[in-house]
Formats: structure tokens, sequence, C-alpha cells
């Protein structure tokens, strides 16, 4: 049995690869595991996801391929199991344990129900119903408070549940945030990437912005500096982003700004805009209250045209940014 599952295994990875590669898949692991489900058709709703991303992207990005992964095969109980999973085992106990005390008063009062009617059928004089009806009466309201009681419990517990179902959306919305700038991160670009390219018309232009020299900057100053540099840079390309555009730190100090319904020329007039404003900033060393050296970016500007793909467009962007790098920084590239 064992080894009829390791040849079924090595015969479904040996059909995802090939695929995976005519498709331009990046074996990563989460790829990896997505086809490797996508050819065993054990999971229809997975394949539909594949299928539809594939149509709409020419390809699975990253981030779709990591949605699809966290909802078909990695399952949110067990993603969130660490961060939630005490709160609900207490929040089941505690259910559990009231519906057996409200399960055994009503068991009770049945019983009681059971011998009233018994007593009503043999009493033979007011006093006796009257005292019989007393006790029912006393029972009842017992009875209603432990259900009203356990009807409180029920909706705290809705709250509660609701509110974990909150931190889950959180959790998830975290995911595409950059910890340290509360910017986007590179997923949450491709994502806003994706979605925007089927819609442009040769006017989705995107900016790959990298501070110059700033190992440099870390080695001469410190650590704690450098990481300061980066949030003060993500606050001020806040505040000079048109609205409705995207802005994302990718890694070290490394930006990107996707601007929609954006011609390349204006987009680079933007980018000269920008890297005009860096370079006259004066950004002062809170600790030894110097001013640190002048402090400048490269930027590479690719606007998406034609059938271009969105990889192709990041791929230029990128490109564009070293060309700025090599040309001796503190440059706009938009052709090479």
């Amino acid at each position: 049995m064992f080894q009829q599952d390791v040849n079924q295994a090595n015969s479904l990875m040996k059909a995802a690869i090939p695929l995976m590669a005519k498709l331009d898949i990046p074996p990563t692991p989460f790829n990896y595991g997505v086809w490797f489900e996508y050819v065993s058709n054990r999971t229809p709703k997975l394949n539909a996801s594949v299928d539809k991303a594939l149509r709409k992207f020419g390809g699975l990005p990253a981030f779709v391929s990591q949605d699809i992964f966290n909802e078909f095969i990695l399952t949110e109980d067990f993603q969130c199991a660490q961060s939630q999973g005490p709160t609900l085992k207490k929040l089941t106990h505690d259910l559990a344990n009231e519906t057996d005390q409200v399960n055994d008063e009503l068991k009770n009062f049945k019983r009681t129900l059971s011998k009233a009617t018994k007593a009503i059928n043999k009493a033979n004089d007011v006093a006796h119903i009257e005292k019989l009806t007393s006790l029912l009466e006393q029972r009842t309201f017992q009875v209603n408070q432990i259900v009203e009681q356990f009807s409180e419990t029920l909706i705290a517990a809705q709250e509660e549940i609701d509110l974990l179902k909150a931190e889950l959306s959180d959790a998830k919305l975290n995911t595409e945030l950059d910890q340290l700038t509360s910017l986007m991160n590179r997923k949450g670009l491709e994502r806003a990437l994706f979605s925007l390219a089927p819609y442009s018309e040769d006017d989705l232009s995107l900016l790959f912005v990298d501070i110059d020299n700033l190992k440099k900057i870390n080695e001469e100053n410190s650590k704690a500096i450098c990481t300061s540099l980066i949030r003060y840079f993500a606050k001020l390309l806040s505040s000079h982003t048109p609205e409705g555009s995207h802005l994302a730190r990718l890694n070290g100090g490394q930006f990107a700004i996707l601007l929609s319904e954006t011609e390349l020329s204006l987009a680079s007039q933007f980018a000269e805009n920008l890297r005009k404003k860096v370079s006259v900033q004066k950004i002062r060393n809170k600790n030894t209250k110097t001013i640190l050296d002048s402090v400048t970016v490269s930027i590479g500007v690719a606007t998406l045209f034609g059938n271009e793909s969105p990889s192709d467009l990041i791929k230029r962007s990128e490109d564009f940014l070293v060309h700025a790098k090599k040309s001796g920084k503190n440059c706009v590239v938009h052709r090479k």
C-alpha cells in the first residue's frame, strides 16, 4: 500500500513539473503544492480557481498561488491554530458545559411536569391544586431564567466568534502589509497590479524606487538610523504619491509606486520630480544632530503596453532601476 502511494505521488509530480515548466510557473513550495493537487484532480474547486487565474492573468502570480494554497491545501483552522486555537477550545468547552447544564435542568423540569400532572389528576381540594400551581410557577421561572442566561451566553459566544473571524480577516490582510512601514509589500503590490492590468490602455505605469548607497549609510551610522531613514522615506513617498495610486515597500530601501491612468511621459515626469524632491531633503541624525550626506534615489519607470503581462512590466521596471544604478545613481531611467 505504501509503495503504491509513493508510486502515485511520483506519477503526479512527473505530470505536474512539465506543466509548470510549460506555463513558466516558478518552482516554489506553494506552486509545487498547488500543481501537485491540480494534476491529481482531487479538488475540483482548486482546479477551477487555477483555470480562472490562468485565463485572467496568463499565468499563476505568486499571490494567487499562495491564496489557492492557503484556501484549499492549508486550511484556515490550521493556519490559526497557534493564535486562535486556545480561544476556540475554551469557547466550545464552556458552551458544552452550559448546554449540559441546560439539558439537565430541562430534563428535571420535564420530570417535575410529569409528577405535577399525576398529582393534579389525584388532587381533591383547591389548596392542593394551588400548592402544585405555585410549585410549577416557581420551577417555570427558574427554568426560564436558565434558558435566558443560556441565550445570553450564546449571544456572547457569537460575538466572540465574530471577533475571531475579524482577526482572521485582519491576519489575511496583514500578509500583504510591510511590517516596518505599514505600506503594501510585494504580494500586495502584485495583487493591485494584476487587478488593474486587464483594464489598462497603455496607461498603467510602475516605478521602482531605491534609496542610493543605503549600505554605506548603514555602515557610517547604524542599523537604527537606516531603519528610521526607511520609515521617513516611506512617509515622504506617501505624501507625494497621487491619490488612487499604490505604494509598496519591497525590501531594504526599495519601493514601488503603481500609477493608474498615467502614461509613460507623465510617469517619467512624476519620477523626475520625485527624485528632485528627495535630493533636496535635509535629513538629520537625531542622535548626533548631524545632517546625513545627501540622500538620493534611483528610479526605473515602465508602462504596460499592448498585451504585455504584469510580470513583464515588473521585470522591465526592475531592469530600468538596475540601469539607473549603473548609470551613476540619482537618476530616472525609462528606456535603455
